[in-house]
């Protein structure tokens, strides 16, 4: 039986007596795997990507969020909007018009809605517009061939605000495909 004398305290004076420890440094061969440990891990990789090959793991699919912020400025819904669901490939994004021209071309925001910033007195954004009002865009995805996608595509879909000549603004969307499934 061991007795409360015989256990070493973990902090405070070294007991009368006690022998002092040495570390030793660590050396090149100390940090080097032992044989087995190598060897087992050898082998379980190997039966993965055997299992792997033969199609015994579903396909790994991307983790859909709550949400996320593109440079921290705008905020995109993950997934298309119930009234965009029956959409085709064409206009995609709805229900507002969906325009090329309203898209910008350059800089940090490329493929978003053009704005009062950018544009100053034709375009301007509809911020927190989208599901709820949470949101300023959404991803909007088309699972069979869409223009030069062969298997699908996904859009990024923005909205905003066009001026027409005569003054009246109405509700645009930009849209810039996002991915190209072929």
């Amino acid at each position: 039986m061991i007795e409360l004398e015989d256990v070493p305290p973990l902090r405070g004076p070294r007991p009368a007596g006690a022998e002092r420890v040495r570390r030793r440094a660590v050396r090149d061969r100390d940090l080097r795997p032992a044989r087995r440990s190598l060897l087992t891990g050898l082998a379980a990789a190997g039966a993965t990507a055997g299992l792997n090959a033969l199609g015994v793991f579903p396909p790994a699919r991307q983790a859909i969020s709550s949400g996320f912020s593109l440079v921290g400025y705008y905020d995109i819904y993950p997934r298309c909007p119930s009234y965009a669901r029956d959409h085709n490939c064409s206009p995609g994004c709805g229900p507002s018009y969906v325009c090329a021209w309203c898209c910008r071309t350059s800089g940090t925001y490329k493929g978003f809605h053009k704005s009062g910033v950018s544009d100053p007195g034709w375009y301007k954004l509809r911020p927190n517009q989208c599901y709820s009002g949470g949101y300023d865009g959404w991803l909007w995805a088309y699972a069979k061939k869409c223009g030069n996608c062969a298997k699908g595509v996904t859009w990024r879909c923005h909205d905003g605000w066009n001026k027409t000549k005569k003054g009246n603004w109405y509700k645009t969307i930009c849209r810039k495909a996002t991915a190209c499934n072929n």
